[in-house]
């Protein structure tokens, strides 16, 4: 674990960072229990005003991706379109090694943003592999397991298509959770497991019994809040049981499943989130590598800092040696 930075000017930039954030969430949950109570149809008009103006809020760091990767529109030619939309990244400078099976976070509500976008660029570029990023409904409107089958649907089309294929699944936030349950699925299934998996600041308990979820909403030390994670999560489950392992993986098993590699952070409301799944793997014997860093926030790797470059090429280490193996 990196050191905690004893800068004091800096810690009470981040934590007033924080509350501004904190304050910003709030009102948007605010708008989004009062579109609940008109019904269902003002939810699910507030949820995609929501969506459009994250995507313009972020818009403008798209043009960064062309210098990581090469954005494809549609499958490699030969190939049939996948079971819902998708696109591939490819490294500018190097050929693919592999692949990368990317699941995308945003609280289940939200679609890949345009900073997640450039992060998956990155991961293609740094891991030397193309990425192919499927995409899956999304809560309010469709909510728990709608995205778990798509993402089954897209593992099972990906391993129909690529048939031997090196691939490491990889994935951030609440797209964990997603993939998880996926591959969960998947094994009980039986179909093919991918070579690896990484997990960025996972979210895997939508019932928020990690100590972490409870201490920093009261300190402020993140910028999201307990309140927060629970709306959304409320959405998500829509009266299912939030200890469902189709919803919650960290209920589910994890016998069978490939190496692992974990990167969450202490300044992460969803820190004990990695501890707790961490456990759950040594308990089965799982072959794990955990990463942990002291102050970073959520999913830090979006950002451009010496942090964030510094986990990302940790992870694109792992990818390649498990793309190699």
């Amino acid at each position: 674990m990196d050191q905690p930075t004893r800068d004091l000017l800096k810690r009470l930039l981040r934590r007033s960072a924080n509350k501004l954030m904190q304050w910003i969430v709030t009102a948007a949950m605010r708008g989004a229990v009062k579109a609940d109570l008109k019904g269902r149809a003002a939810l699910f008009a507030f949820a995609e005003a929501q969506r459009r103006m994250h995507y313009k809020h972020d818009a403008g760091i798209l043009p960064m991706l062309e210098a990581e990767a090469v954005r494809l529109a549609g499958p490699p030619a030969g190939l049939s379109s996948p079971p819902a939309p998708s696109e591939w990244f490819a490294p500018k400078k190097k050929q693919p090694r592999g692949h990368v099976f990317y699941v995308h976070g945003g609280s289940f509500i939200a679609e890949r943003s345009p900073r997640i976008t450039q992060l998956v660029a990155r991961f293609a570029a740094t891991a030397e592999a193309q990425v192919f990023a499927p995409s899956y409904r999304l809560a309010p409107e469709h909510p728990c397991p709608a995205a778990v089958d798509d993402i089954v649907a897209a593992w099972r089309w990906f391993h129909d298509s690529h048939p031997g294929d090196r691939v490491v699944a990889l994935a951030e936030s609440a797209g964990t959770a997603i993939m998880l349950a996926a591959l969960q699925r998947a094994r009980d299934e039986g179909l093919p497991m991918p070579d690896g998996v990484v997990l960025l600041s996972p979210w895997v308990d939508l019932s928020l019994q990690s100590w972490s979820v409870t201490a920093a909403s009261l300190m402020g030390t993140t910028p999201y809040t307990m309140e927060s994670l629970a709306l959304v999560a409320r959405f998500y489950l829509n009266g299912r049981s939030a200890t469902d392992p189709v919803a919650s993986p960290l209920f589910g098993g994890f016998e069978g499943f490939p190496p692992m590699l974990i990167h969450a952070s202490k300044g992460d409301i969803l820190y004990d989130d990695a501890v707790r799944l961490a456990e759950k793997v040594r308990e089965v014997g799982g072959d794990l590598t955990v990463r942990l860093w002291a102050e970073e926030t959520h999913v830090w790797e979006r950002m451009h800092t010496a942090k964030a470059k510094q986990s990302i090429e940790l992870a694109a280490e792992f990818i390649r040696r498990r793309l190699d193996a």
